[in-house]
């Protein structure tokens, strides 16, 4: 008994350690020898017969399967924020200044149509909002790359993981009583659910079998290795896909085939927009030489990553068709005009224009990281709560074991006095047996 209170109070601060506690018997009087020779008697006292740990089943499960919750929503919440780190607004270099820049550049050169550097400083700024469109595409895919190799690692560790649970089932069925191997399981089960958000079932001879989605990862001595290395968690054996709905991996897996993606497309409408309008305005508007039908930017298979200025106007200031047709005709405008440079830039108010799409995006960005920050916070008290509530029944208390160190002190005590008062009643017992017939 001592000694297990010394283990207790040792573990106190171990994460995942239930207080062990020694379960006695009564002896019950069972008939003994006696002192002499042919006088029965009985022996009574105690006997230990096992080492038990405190711990509710129902509340340990409660527990892990919050936290794989917590590991879930508080992922998705890094997510989030880093996907709307990759459109910074507001702020001097995101895409709404950039989309402006770009706008009064088209306005600069309706007022003064025939200054080549005012045409110059709207290719500059034409260049640096594509620039700005591309790196925002080449951040999404890193994003989704991170989530692939994240996916990877962590079907390694839930690999080693299995493993280890595994062994341990293998010693704890060959009739290991020890309450630390069992304490080291459930730990590594917590581990594994909040990669994966396994559950965990009791087997036969104390093993468990540990479950995702309603497959085996562990079934008793065996484990089943999991692969990550395309972003989609399958089983080694058939390659079939795992699909946890909790843990790590549920958000991973969000991340790689929703939440990149549905930015991507997103952001690929707002280049699409981008070239689609603002082409369709300059191909019918005249340059400076008097020429017609030129490309501001390069029409073909328009996306976020690929999106470019023509070659009609890269390093061509004079050939951005700023004058509009003059009607009836249509004939070229004078060299002075303007015009359809102020048509472009009115775009920039379009209600289903780049623009407004972009602000979409944000608005729809902004919503997505609350929502998922505030589901975290939710969570993180959710899964303390359920936790706290486990530990009321397992977690080691220093006030009661320095309260049965006590009692087990006053329980030696009491047995040695019982010893004292013998031992004195045989010396008065030989001292007068002694002295008979003196």
């Amino acid at each position: 008994v001592l000694d297990l209170i010394g283990h207790n109070v040792a573990n106190a601060s171990t994460e995942d350690y239930h207080r062990q506690r020694a379960e006695l018997r009564s002896l019950g009087g069972q008939a003994g020898a006696g002192i002499s020779s042919g006088v029965s008697t009985r022996t009574y006292g105690v006997d230990v017969v096992g080492i038990s740990r405190a711990v509710d089943d129902l509340l340990a499960a409660r527990a892990t399967r919050e936290d794989a919750s917590r590991s879930a929503a508080q992922l998705m919440s890094s997510t989030m924020s880093r996907v709307e780190g990759i459109f910074p607004e507001p702020s001097d270099i995101g895409l709404a200044q950039q989309l402006d820049d770009f706008w009064g550049a088209w306005t600069d050169v309706s007022n003064n149509p025939g200054d080549l550097a005012t045409r110059t400083q709207l290719l500059e700024h034409a260049q640096s909002l594509v620039d700005s469109i591309h790196r925002s595409s080449s951040d999404l895919e890193g994003v989704r790359s991170t989530s692939i190799a994240q996916m990877n690692r962590l079907a390694i560790e839930v690999n080693g993981l299995s493993q280890e649970v595994a062994k341990l089932n293998q010693t704890i069925a060959a009739g290991t009583d020890n309450p630390d191997l069992l304490d080291r399981r459930d730990l590594l089960v917590g581990q594994i659910a909040n990669l994966t958000g396994a559950t965990a079932r009791p087997g036969v001879n104390g093993m468990v079998d540990v479950t995702v989605s309603g497959r085996p990862i562990v079934s008793a001595t065996t484990s089943f290795a999991l692969d990550g290395t395309t972003g989609t968690l399958v089983f080694q054996s058939d390659g079939l896909a795992v699909g946890p709905t909790s843990g790590e991996a549920a958000t991973l897996a969000a991340t790689i085939t929703d939440v990149v993606p549905r930015y991507r497309t997103l952001l690929d409408d707002i280049a699409s927009t981008l070239v689609t309008t603002v082409n369709a305005a300059h191909s019918v508007g005249y340059d400076q030489t008097g020429t017609t039908g030129r490309t501001f930017f390069t029409p073909a298979g328009v996306t976020a990553a690929s999106i470019s200025l023509s070659a009609d106007v890269v390093g061509q200031p004079s050939h951005v068709a700023a004058g509009a047709p003059v009607l009836p005709g249509p004939t070229a405008p004078g060299a002075l005009d303007g015009e359809q440079a102020r048509l472009i830039a009115a775009l920039a108010d379009s209600a289903t224009g780049a623009d407004s799409k972009y602000q979409a995006l944000i608005t729809s960005l902004a919503v997505e990281t609350r929502g998922a920050t505030q589901r975290a916070d939710i969570q993180d008290q959710v899964a303390e709560s359920a936790i706290r509530d486990a530990d009321s029944v397992g977690a080691v208390s220093l006030d009661e074991e320095m309260a049965d160190l006590t009692a087990a002190q006053r329980a030696f005590e009491a047995s040695a006095r019982v010893f004292t008062v013998i031992d004195e009643m045989l010396e008065t017992l030989i001292n007068r047996v002694g002295v008979v017939g003196r």
